[in-house]
């Protein structure tokens, strides 16, 4: 294994990387490289990692043993167990569940950003705000990955807890593995050694520098401001699987259908995902400004695979890397295997657009704009532009007009599906108003709006 993350190194760039394996039988980790470029100080099995958006696999976790204590189920709507939220500006809100905000099917967007400070009622003020943005669908009817969903999640989990979600991570996570390095909290992260996130930036060369940005504000940790050993990590995917009712699936465990090729479909706060062979596997990635991690955890068995890594720009590759090692894991095992999706909107029917409908126009979500135009009868240009305040979040700087686009080709596949070598664009429409036509990235969707400005 040594040698194989040498060559992930080298091949990646990245200064550091840790794996932490559990074959069923017993847990190990691997770590090679360095956990800072300046003092060189080597990645071991105690070096901490940002998780990014796995945070929301713990904190999926947390609610739903807070909920299993008190007999909650997770299909209660969320303004029963907070009230305080009753006054959102969408009658649709009220419909939505504590199964559809952990399975990204709660019609909300997939970003809300906003830095409220440290203080007690920063997350409450969060939740309030985002409980007053306009729903992209009805709860329950589209899959939309929303970071916002989750501070949510963890809003209800400060609420039915009677304390914040920073102490019921911490008190649930000891009550099955003791002493742990899972925390969002600074004072808890600098007892312990942990990583540097590095990032590179167009047209500085190669040479990567340390990220100027913790990932998330305080208020919004829930969806991706914890630390975590891949080791910690990997110890709790064990009573999590049970949790989530992964291990072995729970006969009512209602899976979000997805769209696109990217997942099979979508649990409480876990992805299912295709592997190349065709076997299924359970995870979720997450990235900060300069970190990467990458969980994938066997469908109908025990082996769990945690990659995390210091450099941001490695992400796809650490999760190639934890799919490999989980393959390697489980070959002949006999495990079940499933054919790849054809249809991009198998489970979408309903929202096919006609064959004619013009796909051109802005697209839009809380956090970017898509502009989309026609090449040829082949083939679609996109520019993809953050928003200022992403921007500033992410890598420390705003801009006028937000971050330098993104800008790709991509190629007809299907009636109304487009992929490059890196991304994939489904268009579709909601079923009963044929005016509000989406494109969907396979994790995200984004609504067509009718205005010139961004």
């Amino acid at each position: 294994m040594r040698d194989e993350l040498t060559a992930w190194l080298k091949q990646t760039g990245a200064p550091g990387v840790s794996v932490a394996i559990d074959d069923g039988r017993d847990i190990t980790c691997f770590s090679h490289g360095v956990a800072d470029l300046r003092t060189r100080t080597p990645v071991s099995e105690e070096t901490a990692f940002q998780l990014g958006s796995v945070s929301k696999v713990v904190t999926a976790f947390v609610l739903l043993e807070t909920l299993a204590e008190r007999g909650i189920s997770v299909d209660t709507p969320v303004v029963d167990l907070a009230p305080d939220l009753e006054a959102s500006n969408e009658r649709a809100f009220h419909d939505i569940t504590v199964r559809h905000l952990l399975s990204h099917a709660s019609g909300l967007d997939s970003q809300w950003w906003v830095d409220l400070g440290r203080g007690d009622c920063a997350r409450r003020q969060a939740a309030r705000a985002i409980a007053a943005t306009p729903l992209i669908a009805r709860p329950g009817e589209l899959f939309s990955y929303s970071g916002p969903a989750f501070v949510l999640a963890g809003y209800l989990v400060d609420l039915l807890a009677a304390t914040c979600w920073e102490e019921a991570v911490r008190d649930t996570v000891a009550r099955h593995l003791g002493d742990h390095s899972i925390s969002a909290r600074p004072e808890d992260i600098l007892l312990r050694p942990s990583a540097t996130g590095y990032r590179k930036s167009v047209g500085s060369g190669d040479a990567p520098f340390a990220a100027t940005r913790w990932y998330a504000p305080l208020a919004l940790s829930p969806g991706g401001g914890l630390v975590a050993t891949p080791l910690d990590l990997t110890r709790l995917m064990t009573p999590l699987r049970q949790r989530l009712g992964l291990e072995p699936l729970h006969a009512d465990h209602q899976l979000t259908p997805t769209i696109g090729w990217r997942y099979e479909s979508w649990g409480l706060g876990m992805a299912r995902y295709r592997l190349a062979d065709g076997a299924l596997a359970w995870g979720h990635d997450g990235t900060t400004s300069g970190q990467a991690c990458a969980v994938r955890l066997a469908d109908g068995g025990p082996e769990t695979v945690v990659v995390s890594t210091n450099a941001v720009w490695a992400a796809s590759a650490a999760g190639q890397l934890a799919e490999t090692v989980l393959t390697r894991l489980r070959n002949g095992t006999g495990r079940a295997t499933i054919k790849p999706r054809r249809d991009a909107l198998e489970a979408y029917g309903a929202w096919r657009l006609p064959a004619n409908a013009e796909l051109s126009g802005r697209y839009m979500r809380l956090n970017s704009t898509i502009l989309v135009r026609p090449v040829s009868s082949d083939e679609l240009a996109v520019d993809e532009l953050s928003s200022p305040q992403d921007e500033a979040n992410w890598f420390g700087q705003k801009t006028p007009h937000g971050a330098a686009g993104i800008t790709d080709t991509l190629r007809k596949v299907g009636a109304h599906s487009y992929i490059s070598a890196t991304r994939e664009f489904h268009f579709l429409r909601h079923p009963d108003d044929p005016a509000r036509q989406y494109i969907h990235n396979g994790m995200r969707a984004s609504v067509r709006a009718h205005r010139p400005w961004m």
